[in-house]
């Protein structure tokens, strides 16, 4: 394949999903692939503090536990 075709190609691909591009930067930097992300999202003080501290108490890893949950709730839709 020419370069100049690669180059097309790798510039609209670098356009359509810069997500990708970004995954690709950092296993360079990193040679790790991240699979997770973060999330910022606001919830009741209370439920919150309630959840951390039965969490905290059985053991369990709130965002794991929360995963979890979105999951059910996408399987359920």
């Amino acid at each position: 394949m020419p370069s100049n075709k690669l180059l097309k190609i790798a510039k609209r691909t670098v356009k359509n999903n810069p997500e990708l591009f970004n995954n690709l930067m950092e296993f360079e930097k990193t040679k790790k692939i991240r699979t997770k992300t973060k999330l910022n999202f606001t919830i009741d003080k209370s439920i919150a503090s309630k959840f951390k501290k039965f969490c905290r108490e059985k053991g369990y890893n709130m965002s794991a536990k929360i995963e979890k949950a979105m999951e059910q709730i996408i399987k359920e839709k």
